[in-house]
């Protein structure tokens, strides 16, 4: 902007002819000592543009001054050197040069703007408010001035302000591609995603930018507008038909809409653009499985397999394609030759052992894994994982346990075994075992969240250490933000402390996201009758008696939905 406003002041020679005058002023006898000389003047502005094209900034400065001393009131030549002064990080220079331009001429506005701009890039967002404001004062509808004064409240959070500065600037100039293209943004900040979305449309019939047709089409496809938004893709690819990320946008879109064939064409055509052939014919296979087109599947990834470099995940999917099109045999002929070296090694044998148990045969699951943990180069702790928990749904808990102690042993500081080993000792009925494995987890990774909610929910279930486990909760929450589940362990903590309204504000959260979890609802409606509020909680109980499916748990919640009916009527 600085730039822009700097350059756009002068236009060339034409303003080299005399002293620059504004309406109703005049040249006086007292207001220069000695005529202005516009040929020295201009020949030394032109000297110093030179300069600053070459990047020779302190002689174009020192040209500009000698250009001022032909004629001081050059006001081209004063903002140039202005932006100079700023290009040059001389901030504080640039200024003191445009505040005393301003006195001299308190009703330019260019210079006015450059100085709102460059204390808006110094971070002084008072001063540079102050200034758009004097702006206003003097042109109320000034373009510029609005549209910085709406940026600048954007980017201090004040979105009302900045709402009425673009909603004002694009009602005085509806052409305002910037304003529309600002209103866009902000509009989507506040969820007025209609607004935003006929804001995006006013601008990008002004002035087509593909950046912002992007954003425009992530914003349909959020609102799940897809043919708007695979016609922006469609138009950004007849100017760039080669931009890859755009066309698997299109693909996915298409994908979304179950317009299979449509996405498998753009999938194909992408290959025509991109080194990465392979992991497009992974996106095509997923695709011909998804849609239970096994044939076609299975000829794809045969194909792969003649490619050494893609020959272990085409392994993969070729397997996983025989099993659920109703081969197992083929499925596990195929899985079994997957290599150690590979890196789908380990989903292999997960993928194998899960086929046999699917099919009943417990004894060879348990024997495949048994062998596999038995060697160095084999054993991954997810074996191990998957062992003890076949065991333990054999009735066999102590072996399952057994099972662990060797992963201990065999990955001694790896925290995935502890915490895993800790949620085994957790569904077999030993929770301060469980609880010591958790704490145990944090001791080698302080940060885990699941091991920071699992001690600090257990504690709060219990009753016991509620301070320190409300630290845990609000460190797990702190990590896990978006985790429906840690959050109801915060709000059940304040539940415990008996800070029943800090628990209905926290479970609420937790409920909005996850709507389908009945213990978060039953633990809504505990906090919601604490609270007083008992309407709520019926409808919270009411919610988890139709969503449990452990009919004991169901049973609890039922009889306390109707102890609050049955209060109400005595009420």
């Amino acid at each position: 902007m600085l730039f822009f406003l700097g350059n756009s002041s002068c236009s060339g020679g034409s303003q080299a002819t005399g002293p620059t005058l504004k309406a109703g002023e005049s040249v006086t006898a007292e207001s220069s000592e000695e005529p202005a000389d516009s040929a020295c003047s201009y020949f030394y502005f032109l000297w110093g543009k030179s300069a600053e094209a070459e990047e020779k900034y302190e002689e174009a400065m020192e040209a500009y001054e000698k250009a001022l001393v032909c004629d001081p009131q050059a006001v081209y030549v004063n903002q140039k050197l202005a932006v100079l002064l700023f290009n040059m990080g001389k901030k504080e220079q640039a200024i003191v040069q445009l505040e005393k331009m301003i006195e001299e001429d308190p009703a330019n506005i260019q210079n006015r703007l450059l100085l709102g701009n460059v204390y808006s890039s110094m971070g002084q967002h008072d001063q540079a408010r102050a200034v758009y404001e004097a702006i206003l004062k003097i042109a109320p509808d000034d373009p510029q001035a609005l549209l910085m004064l709406g940026a600048l409240s954007a980017s201090d959070r004040d979105y009302q302000e900045a709402q009425k500065m673009l909603e004002k600037l694009v009602a005085v100039d509806d052409k305002s591609y910037a304003g529309y293209s600002y209103l866009a943004k902000l509009y989507r900040e506040l969820n007025y995603y209609d607004k935003a979305m006929e804001a995006y449309d006013k601008a990008l019939t002004l002035n087509w930018s593909p950046m912002l047709a992007y954003e425009a089409a992530d914003l349909y496809e959020y609102r799940q507008k897809y043919d708007e938004a695979a016609a922006i893709y469609k138009r950004l690819l007849e100017d760039d038909e080669a931009n890859t990320k755009i066309r698997g946008r299109l693909a996915r879109l298409y994908i979304m809409q179950g317009k299979v064939d449509a996405a498998l064409a753009e999938l194909n055509e992408l290959k025509n653009y991109t080194t990465e052939t392979a992991v497009v014919d992974l996106a095509i296979g997923r695709v011909l499985l998804d849609e239970k087109r096994y044939p076609e599947a299975i000829a794809l990834f045969e194909k792969m397999l003649t490619q050494d470099e893609n020959k272990d995940v085409a392994r993969s999917m070729l397997a996983l394609t025989y099993y659920e099109s109703g081969d197992t045999n083929k499925a596990k002929t195929i899985l079994q030759e997957v290599p150690v070296t590979s890196k789908d090694y380990e989903e292999s044998i997960l993928m194998l052992a899960q086929i046999l148990l699917g099919e009943k045969d417990n004894q060879r699951a348990a024997t495949l894994l048994r062998s596999v943990i038995a060697g160095e180069d084999t054993r991954r702790p997810a074996f191990y994982f998957l062992l003890a928990s076949l065991l333990r749904e054999e009735g066999d808990p102590a072996a399952g346990r057994e099972v662990f102690n060797q992963a201990m042993l065999a990955f001694p500081e790896n925290p995935r075994v502890v915490f895993e080993y800790g949620l085994y000792l957790d569904r077999i009925g030993a929770p301060d075992e469980a609880v010591a494995k958790m704490e145990q987890v944090l001791s080698l990774t302080p940060d885990d969240a699941y091991a920071l909610n699992y001690v600090g929910y257990t504690w709060a279930d219990r009753g016991i250490n509620l301070e320190k486990a409300l630290e845990y909760v609000k460190r797990a929450v702190d990590l896990k933000p978006d985790d429906g589940f840690v959050r109801d362990s915060l709000g059940w903590v304040y539940f415990k402390m008996a800070r029943y309204g800090e628990a209905v504000k926290e479970l609420e959260v937790a409920a909005g996201m996850q709507s389908d979890d009945p213990t978060i609802q039953e633990h809504l409606g505990d906090a919601y009758q604490q609270a007083g509020e008992l309407q709520k909680a019926v409808e919270a109980y009411g919610k988890a008696v139709s969503l449990y499916t452990d009919e004991v748990k169901k049973a609890h919640a039922l009889a306390a939905m109707k102890a609050l009916q049955n209060r109400d009527k005595k009420d």
